[in-house]
């Protein structure tokens, strides 16, 4: 108990990883008594969404997506029925985060796309041992 009170003030810097290919996305780092902030690998500061924006933009790709699938065109894509399942479990994980700010993570190795709210992802931060945190 003691250690998780001294997690809070301790300040944390670490390595978001791509829950699918294993490459580094992002860094974040925590300090007590400041905003976090989040660097992609490119170095430009991610900027935290409204969970509003963030469930407008996945519903958008969600709706593009299924119109997708209806297509004859693209409707034997093999990643459009996990891309519209991954969509659909990011719009049930913003509806139960309360209005947090989310960040968008985006890997540049697989093209993967994560939204994560603050909360849990400085909850990720303090409870890993190591300086790489998986994000899945």
């Amino acid at each position: 108990m003691l250690d998780n009170l001294r997690s809070i003030f301790r300040g944390h810097q670490r390595e978001l990883v791509c829950g699918y290919c294993a490459s580094v996305m992002a860094w974040i780092e925590l300090r007590p008594l400041r905003h976090p902030t989040v660097r992609h690998v490119t170095g430009h500061q991610v900027i935290p969404m409204r969970e509003g924006m963030a469930t407008a933009v996945a519903r958008t790709r969600l709706t593009t997506a299924k119109e997708a699938a209806e297509d004859p065109l693209f409707n034997r894509d093999p990643d459009l029925p996990c891309f519209i399942e991954h969509t659909t479990r990011q719009i049930n994980y913003l509806r139960v985060q309360g209005g947090e700010p989310v960040f968008e993570l985006l890997c540049a190795e697989c093209g993967a796309n994560y939204l994560r709210s603050m909360p849990d992802l400085c909850t990720q931060v303090r409870r890993s041992p190591i300086s790489r945190v998986p994000i899945r």
